[in-house]
């Protein structure tokens, strides 16, 4: 059966209604008016999901003269006693409504995610797997007993502490739930890692012939909760369990560089064809922790500069290697200290003089 979706633009929604059912879902427009009771009946006929267009000025009869976030508001106040919230998701032409949105705060426990309605065009079959798993995820998280459920842990597994309680005082607010666990959880360094930052942990290339070895060998520290069908996560806890057990149980992963990580895997896993990881440049380390938010390599904390943000409890600084704070300054610069990018700054100038 197909996950019903309402779509709300204030221009001709049939193409876009064309689109959507190509990847799968059962479409329901509506054009704008002042009358919000005729969004209430339909959100609440049944609705997966919520779509929305960012401007929505142009609706029949008495001129709509409001925007999605007022929507967003609105489903989002309907269902907050009844716990029948559903994904609800900003689409739009115009990249500086997007932006604008990331950029209000009070906007921000509106909606799911944001796209542009070029992006969608060009990836269709990516934002149907996303918006699917959104729903499987609300569903979910409603029907669980236990937001460690949601988590895919059982009672056994060890949790921080911090985050049992953050959770649990929002367990009624599914939208804040889901949230939590997608932005906070699962898209952080911390609690779980990606792909990326365990290559780099274990001292790993990703472009090593075996790596699916090693990745087969950690399957019993892969995340399995909510949002595991489009994100590849895995417990950091239980990496350690699995390095102590099969790996050393005297020596921590920390301790090691790169080639000292590899050595050790390949002889206690018997996988011989790994690569170690190589330092970018400027880098004096190969004892990698983490990876550089812009490139995505490899780095050792102790050779990055540091993104200075505001980070959960159980989440890791993000860094930048020096050849990307090079290169990526303007970008990034908001996030830099005054030390920092002084540094970079002189960096950059004794580069060009030896030029």
């Amino acid at each position: 059966m197909a996950y019903k979706i309402l779509y709300i633009d204030d221009q001709n929604p049939e193409s876009r209604k064309k689109d959507f059912e190509s990847i799968g879902f059962e479409v329901i427009t509506h054009k704008p008016t002042n009358d919000f009771k005729e969004i209430e009946i339909k959100v609440k006929d049944g609705i997966n999901a919520l779509i929305l267009d960012y401007k929505l000025t142009a609706g029949d009869g008495d001129s709509a003269c409001f925007d999605a976030p007022t929507i967003a508001q609105f489903v989002r106040t309907i269902h907050v006693k009844d716990t029948l919230d559903i994904p609800i998701i900003l689409m739009s032409n115009q990249t500086i409504y997007i932006n604008n949105y990331k950029k209000d705060f009070t906007s921000q426990d509106l909606f799911d995610f944001t796209i542009t309605k070029q992006e969608f065009t060009s990836h269709k079959k990516e934002f149907g797997s996303k918006l699917k798993s959104f729903i499987k995820a609300y569903s979910k998280i409603k029907s669980d007993k236990s937001l460690l459920i949601s988590l895919g842990l059982d009672k056994e597994d060890k949790i921080n502490s911090r985050i049992t309680l953050n959770l649990g005082r929002i367990q009624k607010n599914i939208y804040k739930v889901s949230s939590l666990i997608y932005e906070d959880i699962i898209s952080s360094i911390g609690l779980t890692i990606g792909e990326d930052v365990l290559a780099a942990r274990l001292g790993i290339s990703l472009n090593s012939p075996d790596w699916h070895k090693v990745l087969y060998s950690l399957k019993e520290s892969k995340y399995t909760g909510v949002f595991s069908d489009i994100k590849d996560r895995w417990w950091m806890e239980k990496i350690n369990v699995w390095w102590e057990k099969n790996i050393s149980s005297d020596t921590p992963i920390r301790r090691l560089n790169a080639e000292e990580r590899v050595q050790l895997i390949i002889e206690k896993l018997n996988i011989t064809e790994l690569k170690a990881s190589r330092k970018t440049k400027f880098s004096n380390s190969s004892n990698f922790w983490t990876i550089c938010k812009h490139s995505k390599k490899p780095i050792d904390p102790f050779d990055g500069v540091e993104l200075i943000k505001d980070y959960l409890s159980w989440q890791e600084k993000e860094y930048l290697s020096i050849d990307s704070a090079l290169i990526s300054n303007e970008k990034f610069k908001n996030q830099m200290s005054k030390i920092d990018k002084k540094m970079i700054r002189e960096l950059a100038k004794k580069l060009n003089a030896d030029e």
